[in-house]
């Protein structure tokens, strides 16, 4: 057997306590690395903290969380659109800051707000670039990235915003065509009402091309647009005199056949919104009629339902149906802007359940919307500013299933 000389068991010996006193230090500024991680996130520093806000938590998670009603002060004057990004946990709301008549006085930037779907928490706001940008009004969330679509009847402009960035985009409709209501259709291909113009438009948002498309009957101020089981595009003609609502197929292109449906032979019905049932019944509401209305397009028949309630401020003009919105399970929710009620109406029983606002000034008007899991979301555009008050002036409430019975 070969001995192993003294000389090298000493170096040996060296170099292993300094490999070890190595390993000593390492190990000490991980652990100092890991407290003052800690002590970070502890003060509230969610940078790499990995903590989830509500509002970010998955939708599985926020329904379970979603068991009351709340008012949310909006933080401003006029809110008005709203859509939900149930994908990412967000309510969205427009908020112009003044009342479209159409348009608005002047032109002016204001700001779009992010809220948590979980809890109607806020979150954010984002507030448009000065220069060319006005008034947002109604809002779309494109499925494929989260990004929010909205128009602005003051700038004749389309916007988008891109959350994650906090960038803020816009193209041009045609000069005084004034975009309202809008969404996406199963494509990923966005449709919009031009009030002014009597026209339908079109955009693709990847190569911005822009297709506008008047409306067969000249002047008819086409107002809300929705999307119905099938995919196809249907929407609100305003003008007085005209009556009727309007439907097409979207297209890739933008170049689209539009048909016209009369839904009132006395023309005094205004069609204000629009929204398609489960079953493809398509109802709209109906303004100052107090009514909203039922079109079956299997059948070609109309059916008026007055769910106007009982006049809170006579002798004034006591009801203005504005918002309107389909729930899963084939309710129509609906909103009473002058009379400041929200309710629903159940077409197999022909009951409206009609639920007066705590504040009679609230305002809630076309900004109504119904989450996948029942919970429905509006805004008070106008409110109290009644000192003391739980919520002062404009305001986002949310409703849980189940509130109004």
């Amino acid at each position: 057997m070969q001995r192993k000389s003294p000389g090298w068991t000493a170096l040996n010996k060296k170099v292993i306590s300094g490999i070890l006193l190595v390993l000593i230090l390492i190990t000490s500024g991980l652990t100092a690395c890991s407290s003052s991680s800690n002590q970070q996130s502890n003060n509230g520093d969610q940078t790499g903290s990995g903590r989830t806000l509500p509002a970010e938590q998955p939708e599985s998670t926020q329904r379970v969380q979603s068991a009351a009603s709340v008012q949310v002060a909006a933080k401003s004057s006029g809110p008005w659109g709203i859509a939900l990004d149930e994908a990412h946990g967000f309510v969205w709301v427009a908020q112009p800051q003044c009342d479209p008549k159409p348009p608005c006085a002047s032109a002016f930037p204001t700001k779009i707000t992010k809220f948590g779907l979980a809890d109607g928490s806020f979150i954010q706001d984002f507030a448009e670039p000065d220069n060319k940008y006005s008034s947002p009004f109604f809002l779309a969330v494109n499925p494929s990235d989260g990004s929010v679509w909205f128009s602005e009847p003051n700038s004749d402009a389309i916007g988008e915003l891109s959350p994650d960035d906090n960038r803020f985009q816009q193209w041009n409709t045609t000069k005084g065509n004034t975009p309202y209501d809008l969404l996406f259709d199963r494509n990923g291909n966005l449709w919009f009402t031009e009030y002014n113009s009597s026209s339908i438009g079109f955009m693709n948002p990847k190569t911005h091309k822009i297709v506008e498309t008047a409306t067969p009957t000249a002047g008819a101020e086409p107002y809300g647009i929705t999307l119905d089981p099938k995919g196809n595009v249907w929407f609100a003609e305003n003008a007085k005199g005209i009556a009727q609502i309007g439907t097409f197929t979207p297209t890739t292109n933008g170049n689209i056949s539009i048909k016209e449906f009369p839904i009132d032979s006395t023309l005094l019905s205004q069609p204000h919104l629009i929204t398609a049932a489960p079953n493809g019944h398509i109802w709209a509401s109906e303004g100052f009629l107090g009514n909203i209305t039922d079109f079956d397009p299997a059948a070609d028949t109309v059916t008026h339902y007055k769910v106007a309630s009982q006049c809170r401020n006579p002798p004034d003009n006591c009801t203005h149906i504005s918002g309107i919105a389909a729930d899963k399970h084939g309710n129509i929710w609906f909103t009473d802007s002058l009379n400041a009620t929200v309710g629903y109406f159940m077409p197999s029983k022909d009951i409206a359940h009609i639920q007066p606002l705590s504040d009679a000034n609230a305002h809630p008007h076309d900004g109504l919307a119904v989450q996948s899991n029942g919970t429905v979301w509006f805004t008070e555009q106008f409110g109290s500013a009644i000192k003391g008050d739980l919520v002062q002036g404009p305001a986002l409430v949310m409703w849980p299933s189940g509130t109004l019975k």
